[in-house]
């Protein structure tokens, strides 16, 4: 066969749908997206970065506030969620979920004025409560209350020292790194923790052939402890960071993989 023949034949399985481009050029890199500004959202981004790598894959990174960040990821624009909670894909169709929870948050009530024990989601409903729009677990847990979602941590802790919302409630650890970072004083964390929420990578379908050899590297990472300790790293440069009023290092993530003791 001709090397002409050859391209046109490859071209029409190409045009009849038979094979796929991805059965002629292996995955190289991907771009995930996730919102920004979090330390939640940082550890996962160093995480799948690392997974990736292991596959020979390189990872880009975007950020979004939360709702288009999904809305991106399901339409296929990019190529999946970096990291977000269990069941998502029963609202975003074209996203499949990524086993194991590769991290995990705690939904947490941070309040200035009020004090009351935590039992549930139910306990919040007296109150004017605030959200970042885009987080599922709380926009769902606290619908048909007296709940506000808005676009940025700035803005709803500024909103909720107007009293304007009387609690909040965030992942614990976004919380305790944006009043670091903002230097808002007089709020304070309310226990216990309403709910802890694993964390989960998704990807389009379109990149479901990459989802058992990902989902391997993932399962490997937790075995011998590695997320945890990614998990604790990041935590603590993050949080060092945010007391020195420094941003987090997400652009080339270069100070989560110094050795201990560096930042």
């Amino acid at each position: 066969m001709s090397i002409k023949l050859y391209f046109g034949y490859v071209l029409a399985l190409l045009a009849s749908g038979l094979v796929g481009p991805k059965l002629v050029l292996a995955q190289t890199s991907l771009t995930l997206v996730t919102p920004p500004n979090t330390i939640d959202t940082v550890i996962s981004e160093v995480i799948t970065r690392e997974a990736y790598k292991r596959i020979g894959i390189d990872v880009k990174i975007r950020k979004y506030p939360g709702e288009r960040a999904l809305r991106l990821a399901n339409s296929g624009k990019v190529d999946g969620e970096v990291q977000r909670i269990n069941g998502i894909s029963a609202n975003y169709h074209n996203l499949i979920q990524v086993h194991p929870a590769i991290n995990f948050i705690e939904g947490t009530v941070f309040t200035r004025t009020k004090n009351f024990a935590v039992e549930g989601w139910q306990s919040l409903r007296p109150y004017r409560i605030g959200y970042i729009r885009g987080i599922k677990f709380a926009e769902r847990n606290t619908k048909n209350m007296d709940s506000r979602g808005v676009g940025d941590y700035g803005r709803m802790f500024q909103m909720l020292g107007k009293d304007r919302f009387e609690i909040i409630v965030s992942p614990r650890l976004n919380g305790l790194y944006q009043m670091k970072q903002l230097g808002i004083k007089g709020v304070r964390v309310l226990t216990p923790a309403i709910m802890r929420f694993d964390l989960f990578h998704y990807l389009h379908q379109k990149h479901s052939n990459l989802v058992p050899k990902i989902s391997a590297v993932f399962t490997k990472m937790s075995e011998t402890g590695e997320l945890a300790k990614i998990r604790n790293r990041v935590i603590s440069v993050t949080m060092d960071r945010a007391e020195r009023k420094l941003p987090i290092c997400d652009k080339d993530y270069a100070c989560y993989e110094k050795p201990a003791g560096q930042k």
